[in-house]
């Protein structure tokens, strides 16, 4: 049911995906959780701050987040013809994901992150076969930028923005110098802004190295999300097997746009490691490429059954998550 009828493309779905996001959210209004802001990045205290104190508000503001993005992974799906077949499973699958638990239900860093690493991949993928990408090279280097200030572990994604020009790109070395200056503005007026207020020191050690030099990450993962993981994994898995099955087959532009989703579910991997702490939310930065390989997975499942079946086990899971 769920699944057949986000795959149809009706716009209807444009009304069906807020209230799912809407009715799993409830649990993070019921039990709120607020973070706080300490040995965060400058962007995330800035923003973060200002609702650290509004429990209600934080958690709206996270919600809207997560149904926005939802609906910018879902266009640029289908906008750069990512996928052979256009329909909602992206953003269905994205909201899923970027709300399993209730450590994610709150306004957490990774959600502004992911805000930006999305725009930058759409300006990544929008290059292809253009005469010159000069704005998007730079667009893409300055909003992972910007996404580090929110959350730093984000900066293991400048290297994609080298796979990107290699796989969507002929070679310019101008666009690979513009990536890099977009890169490095922001970094430049956020320096210099510590600098002349001569805490610099302070950036370096509370913010952008505080979880590599403190001791053991802590651990925050309930014993039920270990259901949900399974279920979830196994889920990713049959959506990796999927896609590596059928790279081969469509368009130039799909292959290449798949290539580089499997390079961002590598660099998303990698920033798991850099996390501060073994936490749930922490595993947002894979919900994009996961959403994008799932609804992949499930457009192709010829028996209706067999996809509403898993579709239903999972979402089964992140109740039993949420509820106990």
């Amino acid at each position: 049911m769920f699944i057949r009828f986000f795959k149809s493309n009706n716009a209807s779905a444009l009304l069906f995906l807020p209230l799912i996001a809407i009715v799993i959210w409830v649990f993070g209004f019921i039990s709120p959780i607020v973070l706080p802001v300490k040995h965060s990045m400058p962007l995330y205290e800035l923003f973060a701050g200002i609702f650290i104190n509004i429990p209600w508000l934080s958690i709206t503001i996270g919600l809207l987040l997560v149904i926005g993005e939802a609906f910018l992974l879902n266009f640029i799906v289908n906008e750069n013809e990512v996928l052979e077949k256009q329909n909602y499973l992206p953003a269905l699958f994205y909201i899923v994901f970027m709300s399993n638990n209730k450590a994610m239900l709150t306004l957490h860093p990774l959600l502004f992150g992911n805000l930006f690493v999305l725009l930058a991949l759409h300006r990544l993928l929008s290059s292809y076969r253009k005469d010159k990408a000069f704005s998007e090279s730079f667009d893409a280097g300055f909003l992972i930028s910007i996404s580090s200030l929110f959350y730093f572990p984000f900066i293991v994604f400048l290297p994609m923005l080298g796979v990107a020009l290699i796989l969507m790109r002929p070679f310019n070395w101008r666009e690979w110098v513009i990536s890099f200056f977009g890169a490095v503005i922001p970094y430049i007026f956020i320096i210099t802004f510590y600098f002349w207020y001569d805490r610099l020191d302070y950036l370096f050690y509370d913010k952008m190295f505080y979880q590599f030099i403190k001791e053991t990450p802590a651990t925050d993962m309930p014993e039920t999300f270990y259901f949900m993981l399974g279920i979830g994994w196994l889920v990713i898995l049959f959506s990796i097997v999927k896609i590596v099955q059928g790279v081969g087959i469509g368009s130039q532009r799909t292959k290449k746009s798949i290539v580089l989703l499997v390079w961002f579910l590598f660099f998303s991997a990698f920033s798991i490691l850099l996390a501060p702490q073994i936490s749930t939310k922490y595993f947002s930065a894979l919900a994009i490429p996961s959403a994008v390989f799932c609804a992949n997975y499930f457009t192709h499942i010829k028996k209706g059954w067999w996809a509403e079946f898993l579709f239903l086990l999972l979402i089964t899971s992140l109740f039993v998550n949420l509820i106990f």
